[in-house]
């Protein structure tokens, strides 16, 4: 079959009919679009209106299969044609009845869905992502839905209209197509992080807090304060640090445990009581106090930080061996910290800390201001 041959043939056709493109697609309750295209050969006519076309030009099916004058097509041939038409309608009609209703429904779910995501919104990454593909796909169901239900072609002859959705469609499927390439990259990136080793130190003389400050404080929110300068002083320490620098963030925990004289332990007390932090931000300043607690822990506790941002950094006290365990935990794994339990929140469900909610976390390390969408935090300062 041959499209151009037959697209010259309704054109000459419609030319010795002596009408315009736009009249012929009225008789038809098609578009003037959808003409050109078939007197172009760049499609045909649906099945079910070859008939119509052909009683409209007074001529037989076969001359326009074949793109040219035939001899009269008999009664006999005519009336199977007609009954192919009148199968091919019917058959046609049932599916389209069918795409219709799922269309609508589509549109319904994915609106509802969308209504749901915003209702529940708190602005992490991952909801924004999830909306915007929701939205992508929003837009899609409604292009399928307005061409099954024949709406697509009047809104086509509305040209400024049908222009204004093009563009809006076109920039939802560019927004959406980035979305899922982000997310797609994140994953990718997210498990070559996970597969990172650690890094693990121990021993007391691998204790050094300036390398700490300048290889994590950034990643970790932390200024390290709780931890001393040096052990220099103590009477034995038991030092471990397991910590793995990834793409997005590090991870992992610090443990020191130091046993001193007296003297020297009743100072550290002092120094750990009198801890602040101060952050600054366009010229106020708040002065943060570290936190004490008798009860979230087994020991006596100063607190620096309990679980901003997932990082954990405190002080426990041991009174009775003048002994001082100083921890950091960054995405603590409680099931796998368990040689460190005694060192842990006596509540474990308290590290279940869902995602919108690590901002609100104690620390001393940063500082909502009033009027600020974000924190202050003082590693920014540094």
């Amino acid at each position: 079959m041959d499209q151009k041959k037959i697209g010259l043939f309704l054109k000459k056709l419609r030319k010795e009919k002596g009408i315009t493109q736009e009249a012929f697609a009225e008789e038809l309750n098609v578009s003037g679009r959808t003409v050109s295209r078939w007197e172009t050969g760049s499609s045909l006519p649906d099945i079910s209106l070859i008939v119509e076309i052909a009683d409209f030009y007074d001529v037989d099916v076969r001359e326009i299969i074949e793109g040219e004058r035939k001899s009269e097509m008999n009664e006999e041939v005519k009336d199977v044609a007609n009954k192919m038409t009148d199968y091919a309608v019917n058959e046609k009609s049932r599916i389209l009845k069918w795409m219709q209703m799922t269309g609508f429904i589509g549109v319904l779910v994915t609106t509802g869905t969308i209504i749901f995501q915003c209702l529940s919104f708190r602005g992490i990454p991952f909801q924004k992502w999830s909306l915007m593909l929701s939205g992508g796909a929003l837009s899609i169901m409604v292009i399928i839905t307005l061409y099954v239900n024949g709406l697509m072609e009047k809104l086509i002859q509305k040209k400024a209209l049908f222009r204004a959705v093009k563009i809006v469609t076109v920039a939802l499927l560019v927004i959406s197509v980035y979305f899922v390439t982000s997310i797609v990259s994140v994953f990718g990136i997210g498990l070559m992080d996970y597969a990172l080793p650690f890094t693990t130190t121990q021993g007391a003389e691998k204790y050094d807090k300036g390398k700490l400050v300048e290889k994590y404080s950034d990643d970790f929110d932390s200024g390290f304060f709780v931890f001393p300068d040096s052990v220099d002083h103590s009477l034995s320490t038991t030092y471990e640090a397991k910590l793995k620098t990834g793409l997005f963030d590090s991870d992992g925990y610090i443990v020191l445990d130091t046993v001193y004289h007296e003297t020297d332990f009743n100072a550290e007390l002092q120094r750990l009581a009198g801890i602040t932090c101060e952050i600054t931000y366009e010229g106020e300043t708040v002065r943060k106090k570290i936190g004490y607690d008798e009860d979230m822990y087994r020991y006596p506790a100063y607190i620096a930080s309990d679980g901003f941002d997932y990082n954990y950094e405190y002080a426990l006290i041991d009174h009775e061996k003048n002994r001082i365990i100083y921890i950091h935990l960054s995405y603590p794994d409680y099931g796998k910290l368990q040689e460190f339990r005694d060192y842990l929140k006596i509540n474990s469900k308290e590290y279940e800390l869902e995602n919108d909610a690590v901002l609100d976390r104690d620390t001393i390390y940063a500082h909502k201001f009033e009027g600020l969408d974000g924190w202050i935090e003082y590693s920014d300062m540094k």
